[in-house]
This record gives C-alpha cells, sequence and structure tokens, in this order.
C-alpha cells in the first residue's frame, strides 16, 4: 500500500502564473526591445501541457488565447486559435516531449510557435488589420531561448508548493 501523500492541484499555481503571464504581455515595452517579447502565455500553456496534461489542455489553452485576444484588441480568436494550435500539437505529436533534451524541446518550440506567429500574421490580414512586421521570428527565437528557465522555474514551484501532475490511479 503506498503512502497518502497530500498534493495540491495544479490550478493553484496555473491561475496565478497566468495572471502575471497576462500582465507581462501587455506592458508596454521600449521600442527596441518590443519587437522581441516572448510569447508568456504560450510557453506557461507548453509547461503545464507537457506536467499535467489531465488538467491543463486544449480548450483551457483557448480560453486563455481568447483573454490575450481581448486584452490586446485582436480579432476575437486570433490568439486563441494560435495558442491552442500550439498545445495541440505539443500534445498530439510530441507525446514524449518531456522526454526529449532541452535543446530539443526549444527546436520543437521555436518552430511550433514560428507557426503560431504565421498563423497569426495570416489572421490578421485576412481580418484586415495589415501590418507588415519583418521581426515576425524574433519573439519565437526568444520564446524558444526562455524555456528551460520556464521550465525549470515551473519544476522548482510545483516541488516548492507540493503540486503534482494527475496522473492515474493504479489498481
Amino acid at each position: 500500500m503506498a503512502a497518502n501523500v497530500d498534493t495540491r492541484s495544479s490550478y493553484l499555481l496555473f491561475i496565478p502564473l497566468l495572471l502575471i503571464a497576462l500582465i507581462v504581455d501587455i506592458v508596454r515595452l521600449p521600442e527596441f526591445i518590443a519587437p522581441f517579447r516572448p510569447d508568456f502565455p504560450a510557453l506557461l500553456l507548453i509547461f503545464f501541457a507537457v506536467y499535467d496534461p489531465r488538467r491543463i489542455g486544449i480548450v483551457l489553452a483557448w480560453c486563455c488565447g481568447l483573454l490575450v485576444d481581448l486584452l490586446m484588441g485582436a480579432p476575437l480568436g486570433q490568439n486563441a486559435l494560435c495558442i491552442a494550435l500550439q498545445i495541440y500539437l505539443i500534445m498530439t505529436q510530441f507525446k514524449r516531449f518531456g522526454l526529449f533534451a532541452k535543446w530539443q524541446q526549444m527546436i520543437v518550440i521555436l518552430i511550433i510557435n514560428m507557426l503560431g506567429h504565421v498563423l497569426g500574421y495570416w489572421i490578421s490580414h485576412i481580418a484586415g488589420n495589415v501590418n507588415y512586421n519583418d521581426n515576425l521570428f524574433y519573439p519565437s527565437i526568444i520564446t524558444a531561448l526562455l524555456w528551460p528557465a520556464v521550465f525549470y522555474a515551473g519544476i522548482f514551484m510545483c516541488k516548492a508548493m507540493n503540486i503534482a501532475p494527475d496522473l492515474p490511479k493504479e489498481n
């Protein structure tokens, strides 16, 4: 018989971190740093989708994307679709993502985040917001470079707060 371990839900950490990520996402940055802004909500959702996929998934990613749309004034559903696509790809195409080496994870995040940015650019163009942006891929590069720091900080916070993923129970 296994010892009864008292653990908390990952929502206890996810919700405050999501609020912080949304605030950081809307803060005005100086012009020379603004093109390099990483995608913090996507990074946070990718971490929790890998750490606790039974609780944090595509539907929650869609809802978080809608919050980003409302805060940024983007067409409703643009960021929701982009973030949900990223989480969908991580959860379905890279089932063993957590077992990859960190540099491999960074490459996967770089490619998937670039796909999300290109999709967002297309949707923005179709909606009539034609703003040519030659710095389209810089945020994806910075997001991928920040992945190890976000991953290790997330693991540290989860262990410090005694948050365990919702694993299936063995009989």
